[in-house]
């Protein structure tokens, strides 16, 4: 029954993030790829020696792990060789190698993505789409297998049209979390807080105590504007369903009276961005012997990081970090973005090599291996499954919830902050994919910074400042 369930979420989720992608006329209501016509009695020629690539941005320890794992895939299907390379240091270099590859027919077979690369991809037509793949009776997944997938990560790889095409399936997934000082929260009775309020109420305590700090700090702008626009009920990006084209929103009232909502709190010392840390990640000011940071927002794939360089001495006087889900502007408006990577998969002219990339694919989804990867990285497993593997419950049985060094307290802290994806599926979400949706995050991001730094000589000066800001912003977007 759960499993029954699962699905029926899985693809009632699909159904709605559909309705959020593409830039196209409701007329056509096309595709934006064709769905590759994949025979019901397709299957791997094992006869054949077949050659696949997999492009990637990864760090040393995850590219060590995908290398095992082609040494596992190869045993299980041994003519097919996989080649992955670190074709870029970051997502946005690995999207314009492959954007330069595509025209010249040189793009890999698989590649981590995200959902604003896949759109940029679909413009040149060159994703596969998945749809037949997956319903494939000899190579596909099972409804059951379908439904395992934590429904909202699943959704995402169908964002791009009305037509439910698949493009990509979910992979290393994070979100953000509220990291927390907790030894000083546990020593002044501060609660966890669930509401923005309730962070800026602490925040004005530790002040008083702490006059040189700047008690919060939220480690990326863009999410801040986007997380804010949601919980804030503010137009960001959406879908008009008259047009049937994605559109840039966030020029509107609601929006801008929330980004002076956190305005406010950096004019009064209480928080701090890592933009106006010097680029700092806030992790970095509050691990050390004299904190200017208690609280952060930051990225649960770095949840590590809330450990990882802290002087031992800091660590052996009792320094210990909690973290939480997102606070809200009220209780129940408690979202969060969905981050992490996806992976996509390229037509080819060759079937065969299709079909060896999306075993492979499979192959790195299994929830074996989707456990495998979360644990030293604290990115989440993507299946439910996942969260009962031996690997996993193995990794819990471990955990010290009173831990004395500090790689028992990162291990600790990982699964806590993976355990917020599994306990909170409700609370994510992700914005809407068309053309301009990764220039339009880029740039409310900076101009967030650029309002939050912005020295006011009056409100009406910050008003009329902000009004200017926004339609500068906007009208570099949509012209």
């Amino acid at each position: 029954m759960k499993k029954v369930l699962l699905l029926f979420l899985a693809l009632t989720a699909a159904v709605s993030l559909a309705a959020c992608g593409g830039e196209r006329t409701g007329e056509e209501a096309a595709r934006l790829v064709e769905w590759y016509e994949l025979s019901a009695d397709a299957d791997l020629d094992t006869t054949k020696e077949i050659t696949i690539t997999f492009w990637h941005r990864m760090g040393a320890q995850s590219q060590a792990l995908v290398q095992k794992w082609i040494e596992e895939f190869k045993v299980v299907y041994p003519n097919i060789t996989v080649i992955e390379e670190k074709a870029a240091g970051d997502y946005t270099a690995l999207s314009d190698k492959i954007a330069l590859a595509i025209p010249a027919g040189n793009q890999p077979d698989i590649a981590e993505s995200y959902p604003d690369h896949i759109a940029r991809y679909a413009a040149a037509k060159a994703p596969l789409a998945l749809n037949n793949f997956i319903n494939n009776p000899n190579i596909g997944l099972t409804d059951e297998e379908i439904a395992d997938f934590l429904p909202g990560l699943w959704a995402e790889g169908q964002s791009y049209d009305d037509e439910g095409t698949i493009l990509s399936l979910p992979f290393t997934k994070s979100s953000e979390a509220f990291f927390y000082n907790e030894t000083y929260f546990n020593e002044h009775g501060y609660d966890v807080p669930t509401t923005w309020d309730e962070v800026f109420e602490i925040a004005a305590d530790i002040k008083l105590r702490e006059p040189d700090s700047f008690p919060f700090g939220y480690d990326s702008e863009d999410n801040l504007f986007i997380t804010g626009s949601k919980q804030f009920n503010a137009p960001y990006t959406g879908y008009n369903a008259e047009t049937g084209r994605g559109e840039v929103q966030f020029n509107n009232d609601l929006s801008k009276d929330m980004v002076r909502y956190f305005k406010d709190k950096v004019d009064k010392g209480l928080m701090i961005t890592r933009a106006l840390n010097g680029d700092a990640y806030n992790s970095d000011s509050m691990k050390v012997a004299n904190p200017k940071t208690y609280m952060y927002v930051g990225s649960t794939g770095g949840t590590r990081y809330a450990y990882v360089g802290m002087p031992q001495a800091v660590f052996d006087a009792g320094y210990r970090v909690g973290v939480a889900p997102l606070p809200g502007f009220t209780a129940e408006s408690r979202f969060q973005i969905q981050q992490g990577p996806n992976i996509n998969l390229f037509k080819s002219n060759d079937e065969q090599r299709m079909i060896a990339a999306w075993l492979f694919a499979k192959f790195m989804l299994e929830p074996e291996r989707t456990a495998e990867f979360s644990i030293p990285s604290g990115y989440a497993p993507i299946r439910y499954s996942a969260y009962e593997t031996t690997r996993w419950t193995n990794y819990v049985a471990g955990i010290k919830e009173t831990p004395t060094t500090m790689d028992e307290a990162i291990a600790k802290l990982v699964k806590e902050a993976i355990e917020i994806f599994l306990e909170n599926e409700d609370i994510f979400f992700t914005s809407a994919v068309f053309n301009q949706s990764s220039k339009t995050r880029s740039e409310v991001g900076a101009l967030l910074v650029k309002i939050l730094a912005y020295e006011a000589a009056s409100d009406a000066d910050l008003d009329a400042y902000i009004d200017q800001q926004y339609q500068e912003s906007f009208d570099f977007i949509t012209n």
